[in-house]
């Protein structure tokens, strides 16, 4: 029988493990928010638990010091 959790998962982050997450690069955090400009959850990023906490906190900060919309109209 197949998993459909599996199914869900849209893996945003091919590979993971040599994955930086850092405010500096804005375009690798912009794939971890929708077009509105939301945080994409664990569940469908595909990221540990860590590397969501640290992506989380990173696109706080790039989006404090401007490098990322807080919102975005659609």
């Amino acid at each position: 029988m197949r998993n459909f959790r599996d199914d869900r998962r849209n893996e945003v982050i091919a590979n993971a493990k040599d994955l930086v997450i850092d405010y500096k690069f804005p375009e690798t955090l912009k794939r971890m928010m929708t077009e509105s400009g939301s945080i994409i959850p664990r569940s469908r990023t595909g990221l540990t638990a860590k590397q969501q906490r640290l992506a989380t906190r990173e696109i706080k900060r790039a989006r404090q010091i401007g490098l990322l919309p807080f919102t975005t109209m659609v």
